[in-house]
């Protein structure tokens, strides 16, 4: 499905979080929304979070989530979450810092990716498999799309999070 660093140069590290630069997507709608960030980054190297209009998102809304991006040190913070995905986790993380609500080895395998993102200034697709609170595995898999207010550095992310139930695939 994947590829693991021995694939891609300088692919993220492969654990518990499956990486995906090549951007080899299960659902179209990923597809839709990395071509949606395209068309709003233009000719530019990345888009602003004022060039993303909800209204054009509405088929994604439930599953969005916008995340701010403190570079040094690395700090991530759920800025928005989408309805499906509060649903899901049974609860609103908005505002949360992600250092206050994941262990230190699964921040690390969030991290490695979002380095990555900031490193290379591109899209990235992530995936796998998460035990949530209504007791039930689901796989899942999100496209984070970096976006930029000044033009030179990564300072937010769009991404897309979709819930499969295992029993469902």
């Amino acid at each position: 499905m994947a590829s693991g660093p021995g694939d891609l140069p300088d692919a993220p590290p492969r654990g518990p979080v499956g990486v995906d630069p090549v951007l080899r997507f299960e659902d179209p709608r990923l597809g839709e929304l990395l071509a949606y960030w395209r068309r709003k980054r233009g000719e530019r190297e990345l888009p602003s979070r004022s060039d993303i209009r909800p209204a054009d998102l509405l088929r994604h809304l439930p599953n969005l989530v916008l995340i701010d991006v403190q570079a040094e040190p690395l700090r991530l913070r759920y800025r928005l979450l989408g309805t499906a995905i509060v649903q899901a986790m049974q609860r609103d993380n908005t505002g949360a810092w992600y250092d206050e609500l994941y262990g230190p080895d699964l921040l690390e395998e969030i991290y490695a990716g979002f380095r990555w993102i900031l490193a290379h200034r591109a899209p990235l697709r992530t995936y796998g498999r998460a035990f949530y609170p209504d007791r039930r595995f689901y796989r899942y898999e999100i496209l984070n799309l970096p976006l930029s207010s000044d033009g030179a550095r990564v300072d937010m992310v769009l991404g897309e999070l979709l819930f499969t139930l295992d029993s469902e695939v």
